[in-house]
């Protein structure tokens, strides 16, 4: 009875392993859910984990995440070289506090709900000033991707392949983040891998802020040369 029930255990076990397909490469990769490296969960030697579904869907599932520390990256995705098999630099992170950080980023932000009466206005003449302060630069950067991989990627849509390819050519534009927070601290931020960032919500309420300083003051300009008669008449 007993040689039975472990033949039936063994078996059972192969059954499983073999619905699970797990696999262990000879370099450390180990693969879950797939006997080779191309869909299920991957996870690398160097601890990092991918995972994609199918051949047909990109990598990428959002999974969820317990933080235990503020600053702990709940998850992160570092530039894969297709090449070499290595991560290159992170291009995206989460942080167990709520923050996000991105590299060459589209930012989609909401501010919390809170109490008008706590809320203290920004002086806008301090606004106009560190706008006055900041200079914006070109620089160029190395793209992360070439166009030919653009053109034969199956994740990129086919009216989208030109424009991107054509977007490499562009300079990026940008703040020197140092300049911004000598001039206005509190719209940058140092997150736990000791980068500036510029924290973009802010920026954009300065903006406001500083472009309502300066049509206070066109419009005292205009009233003052009214007052004198040096304004042109209208035909």
């Amino acid at each position: 009875m007993k040689k039975t029930l472990f033949t039936l255990a063994i078996v059972l076990m192969s059954i499983m392993a073999a619905q699970a397909q797990f696999k262990m490469h000879d370099d450390g990769h180990i693969s879950i859910g797939s006997l080779a490296r191309d869909f299920g969960i991957q996870v690398q030697p160097n601890r990092y984990t991918y995972f994609r579904a199918q051949h047909n869907t990109p990598y990428g599932w959002v999974t969820n995440s317990y933080s235990n520390k503020t600053t702990m990256q709940n998850w992160m995705v570092k530039d894969l070289d297709s090449v070499s098999k290595t991560f290159n630099e992170m291009v995206f992170a989460v942080y167990g506090s709520g923050i996000v950080w991105a590299k060459n980023h589209y930012t989609y932000g909401a501010n919390h709900t809170v109490v008008r009466a706590e809320l203290e206005p920004i002086d806008k003449e301090r606004a106009l000033s560190a706008i006055l302060q900041l200079q914006g630069y070109y620089y160029n950067e190395d793209p992360s991707v070439s166009p030919e991989e653009i053109m034969e990627s199956e994740y990129v849509k086919e009216e989208a392949k030109e424009s991107m390819v054509n977007d490499l050519e562009k300079r990026e534009i940008g703040l020197d983040v140092l300049l911004l927070g000598e001039a206005f601290p509190d719209a940058v931020r140092t997150d736990p891998e000791a980068r500036l960032c510029i924290d973009n919500n802010a920026f954009i309420t300065l903006l406001v802020e500083a472009i309502k300083q300066q049509q206070e003051e066109i419009i005292l300009l205009q009233r003052t040369l009214e007052e004198n008669g040096l304004t042109r008449k209208q035909p």
